[in-house]
């Protein structure tokens, strides 16, 4: 998916902003080296809310805490199974809170789905996502994936 006139202004700001980047030259060769340099791991590390927390990985917290699942009334554990069946996109304030109010008392389950809800990003989505970024305070993304070198060559004669 291309960049938005937005998301381009935004990076290519962050390129001249960064002087390792800056310095490749303005070729679609010297976008190749700053998209690869972009597409890695944020550092240090950023964290941003999932927006595909697939039924995988919610059966996989939940497994860390499964015996809280006897403590949820029938009903709460029943629309809890019933919601983390399909993939959840958890930048969605209404989805997290689901979860949370689906979860109650039963704090150890809810950790375990609550990190669940999470994930690293990479560097180019951090420079292109809102918020703190934190464990505590997840950034929301507005971009996800690997940014085509297409894009930083756009970027940067825009």
């Amino acid at each position: 998916m291309a960049l938005s006139p937005s998301q381009l202004a935004t990076l290519k700001a962050a390129i001249l902003a960064d002087p390792v980047l800056n310095a490749f030259p303005n070729t679609q060769d010297g976008a190749w080296e700053i998209a690869n340099a972009l597409n890695v791991a944020a550092t240090p590390a950023f964290t941003v809310w999932q927006s595909q927390m697939t039924p995988e990985l919610s059966r996989a917290a939940i497994v860390l805490a499964a015996t809280q699942l006897d403590n949820l009334t029938v009903g709460k554990r029943d629309a809890l199974l019933y919601l983390v069946a399909g993939t959840l996109d958890c930048r969605q304030a209404g989805v997290r809170q689901a979860i949370d109010d689906l979860t109650g008392s039963q704090n150890t389950l809810k950790a375990a789905l609550v990190v669940a809800e999470k994930r690293l990003a990479l560097r180019i989505e951090k420079i292109l996502a809102t918020g703190a970024g934190s464990d505590a305070s997840p950034a929301t993304t507005t971009f996800e994936g690997a940014v085509p070198y297409m894009d930083v060559y756009a970027a940067r004669n825009s």
